[in-house]
């Protein structure tokens, strides 16, 4: 009995050892193709005629960009938690926001530790999708303030982030959620089972909400694909 269970044990490390391993092969070869996609993008950039197309193509590839910087960080090991991937979002918008004065702000109340990379890919994604739409346009005419991000949990245990800021009010431009990018972020936190939240009127948080079996499930299908997938390379 006791030799069965050392058995077993010793299976379910190694399958542990492969799921990080090819978790991390498969990060490498992911940060590789969208760095790809980024300098592609840049070309096309530079070769652009009218200033509409520069800035669309700009914001494709700001966006390629932050996935490009997450999946390099969780292929060295560096980290793949929630408030260190949305920290690299902070991180790469500065250049956009300090020279306006523009401070963008991270608060984390309660960290989530059992995401899977999927859902925190996702959420980061969203996160700059906001907040990039508040540098455009809460700030208008050289306006300095700030873009607060803070993430928690409310009274039933669900992951929130807030996104806000102090700048103008919206206009139909900045606070429809009918624009490309607040469609996007509509559709992003659908895709991994999480709601996305406009602001109540009067306000200017946007809320991200992941109900707290949602990404608990999800963790625990990221970890069974990846078994999947390396049954099948073990067995080719």
């Amino acid at each position: 009995m006791a030799s069965n269970m050392s058995m077993m044990s010793a299976v379910v490390r190694r399958a542990g050892q492969n799921d990080d391993l090819l978790l991390r092969e498969t990060n490498h070869r992911c940060s590789n193709d969208l760095q790809l996609v980024v300098g592609l993008l840049a070309l096309q950039s530079r070769q652009a005629v009218t200033p509409e197309t520069r800035e669309a193509l700009a914001d494709v590839m700001e966006r390629v960009a932050i996935l490009a910087r997450v999946r390099s960080a969780q292929h060295r090991g560096r980290t793949s938690s929630l408030e260190g991937t949305i920290r690299q979002v902070c991180e790469a918008l500065q250049s956009q926001s300090e020279p306006r004065s523009i401070l963008i702000s991270l608060e984390v109340q309660d960290e989530a530790h059992d995401l899977s990379a999927t859902h925190t890919t996702t959420l980061a994604l969203v996160v700059n999708e906001l907040t990039t739409n508040a540098i455009k346009y809460a700030f208008q005419d050289g306006a300095s303030g700030i873009i607060r991000i803070w993430i928690g949990r409310n009274g039933g245990g669900d992951l929130v982030i807030i996104v806000e800021d102090d700048g103008r009010p919206f206009v139909e431009a900045a606070g429809s959620t009918k624009g490309l990018g607040m469609g996007l972020a509509k559709r992003l936190m659908a895709s991994i089972g999480g709601l996305f939240i406009p602001p109540p009127s009067g306000s200017k948080a946007f809320e991200l909400r992941m109900p707290v079996n949602t990404h608990r499930r999800g963790a625990i299908r990221a970890r069974l694909t990846c078994r999947k997938i390396y049954a099948v390379w073990a067995h080719q």
